[in-house]
């Protein structure tokens, strides 16, 4: 254990900062099984989108995740889209997306010449308030994006209840949540179709790339045409054909991704419990130290859920926020806001007003980023611990 040392003169006003050298907000985790499995594919020359590699970790995600079928995206960009164009919905068809996300998980309709209605959440941790979901559904409503902020499964329960009861398609974007849980079941496994982000600053991370995940033989069928160019290219490769040639079946673009990507995946994947249990023990070192500040409150965890600690998010008094970001930066520990509600956006302004989305500025006004990732270290933990404490002890009036 390291002690904590007494707070001097805030940085921000002349006195020296509590670490001597910045803590970034994210770091990948990468160690020499990860650089090793892309030197050995990048040897192997089979470097295109698709390959061998790729079709393994498609294989162990999928057996990690419980599902019947993973299709390695480029992004959880594409993947969102590939999931609406699997569909074909009527044109300006409505699909209800949580006001405060990041905006992939409105591209993904929007891109299908779908409506985007926004939803407002909850204050006290960015998930979907499932109490305005049904308010919001009218005749034209055919999806719903759930979104798990922060790797804190949203309320599936309640999303996929009432999904059922006005058949809705259900995209459950959980990009920032591989690996946790809801009510004993990982998510990727909740919904018609899941999103994984696998972006450098994800848990689990191939630089870049992502995940369509779905138990639904159709969708997957369909989704594998669309993401190779709407060709039958994956049968071609999986069965062997000795044809010679594969065939144009449907329409579709590029979102397959670098077998090199699907080396690192794999090699991610192998570690990934245990950097999702690092994250955990650094989420308990916080709290532990820092349940008393006043003025400072944890983002609420759904029930029944385990967060991956993607993210680790402190709510501090809305007037003094940016100040106590500026203050910590300061002080070397490099906090950040994260996300501007999708309305306060100019492409999406008009969509809502803030008195209408009241629970998502409210939790927006709070919200703060404190670093979390698994190579940070004994005493960078405690030195952002004191720069809270510290700053947050010598709040402005």
């Amino acid at each position: 254990m390291i002690t904590l040392t007494k707070p001097g003169q805030l940085a921000i006003n002349g006195g020296r900062p509590v670490a001597e050298e910045r803590i970034p907000i994210h770091l990948p985790y990468m160690d020499e099984s990860d650089f090793k499995a892309v030197e050995d594919t990048v040897r192997s020359t089979f470097v295109s989108g698709n390959g061998p590699k790729c079709m393994e970790f498609e294989r162990k995600l999928a057996e990690f995740l419980g599902v019947k079928y993973v299709l390695f995206t480029n992004s959880c960009t594409t993947a969102l889209d590939l999931a609406f164009k699997v569909k074909q919905f009527p044109a300006k068809a409505e699909v209800l997306v949580p006001n405060f996300t990041y905006t992939s998980s409105a591209l993904g309709p929007l891109l299908n010449n779908l409506t985007v209605k926004l939803v407002d959440v909850n204050a006290d941790n960015g998930n979907i308030d499932v109490a305005k979901i049904e308010q919001a559904i009218t005749k034209n409503t055919v999806a719903i994006v759930p979104v798990d902020y922060a790797g804190n499964p949203a309320d599936m329960d309640e999303v996929m209840r009432l999904a059922r009861k006005h058949n809705l398609y259900v995209v459950h974007d959980t990009a920032q949540s591989i690996g946790s849980e809801y009510k004993g079941r990982k998510t990727g496994t909740l919904a018609h179709v899941s999103t994984f982000s696998f972006h450098g600053t994800k848990n689990l991370t191939t630089g870049e790339g992502g995940a369509l995940v779905t138990d639904d033989d159709e969708i997957a069928e369909r989704a594998m045409y669309m993401r190779e160019k709407g060709t039958d290219k994956q049968s071609f490769l999986v069965d062997n054909k000795d044809r010679g040639f594969y065939e144009y079946v449907d329409l579709g673009s590029s979102f397959v991704q670098s077998n090199l990507l699907g080396a690192l995946g794999i090699a991610q994947l192998e570690k990934i419990d245990w950097m999702n249990a690092e994250r955990a023990r650094i989420a308990a070192y916080y709290k532990a130290w820092l349940q008393d500040v006043p003025g400072l409150d944890f983002l609420k965890l759904t029930g029944g859920a385990t967060t991956n600690w993607h993210l680790f998010g402190i709510l501090v008094p809305p007037k003094h926020r940016y100040w106590i970001m500026d203050a910590l930066r300061a002080e070397g520990v490099l906090a950040n806001v994260h996300y501007t509600p999708l309305h306060r956006n100019k492409f999406y302004r008009g969509m809502a007003t803030d008195e209408e989305m009241e629970g998502s500025m409210a939790f927006f006004r709070r919200l703060l980023r404190l670093p979390i990732y698994p190579s940070l270290t004994s005493l960078q933990r405690t030195r952002v611990v004191e720069a809270v404490k510290k700053v947050m002890s010598a709040l402005p009036e």
